[in-house]
């Protein structure tokens, strides 16, 4: 990893990392007691429920794009940086930013793509949730793109201000 990954500061500071942490921390707990729940009522009571795996599934893509979001603001993303750091240091500051933009326009058509997504969802609920908007799970998307594109725009700022 480069040094570049250890010197975001809007990880240890920010308000906003905290309570996506924290609200990730209910998701997982959530999931835990969904499916914990749903094997105990399948396998000792045979009563399963039809409605836990789908929740499960949709909570998982919550705790995926949110945790994205984390990841983005600490600068931790997956990357490939072998290549850069074998670069001179004056090389390395321009991919870094080419990097950053890529990240953004990926952000942006997820964004993008994930408002669409909600938008014909908007209407509806699940059929084995009746009741429960289908929008409440597509959501996930658009808000952990945005967050991304917002943390993402942070560190490309904090790139150009580090010089």
């Amino acid at each position: 990893m480069s040094d570049l990954a250890t010197t975001s500061d809007i990880s240890k500071d920010s308000r906003l990392v905290r309570l996506i942490l924290a609200f990730s921390a209910i998701l997982v707990a959530a999931i835990v007691i969904v499916t914990f729940g749903q094997v105990i009522l399948r396998y000792f009571f045979n009563a399963p429920q039809t409605w836990a795996e789908e929740v499960g599934r949709y909570l998982f893509v919550w705790i995926t794009l949110i945790g994205a979001s984390v990841a983005v603001a600490r600068d931790n993303h997956i990357r490939l940086d072998s290549l850069v750091t074998m670069l001179p240091k004056k090389a390395q500051s321009p991919l870094d930013i080419f990097r950053r933009l890529v990240e953004l326009a990926s952000f942006g058509l997820l964004l993008y793509s994930g408002i669409i997504v909600t938008m014909r969802n908007l209407t509806g609920s699940f059929y084995t949730l009746p009741g429960v908007p289908r929008w409440l799970f597509y959501v996930s998307v658009p808000l952990g793109a945005g967050l991304m594109l917002l943390f993402g725009l942070w560190n490309l700022w904090r790139c150009f201000k580090r010089g």
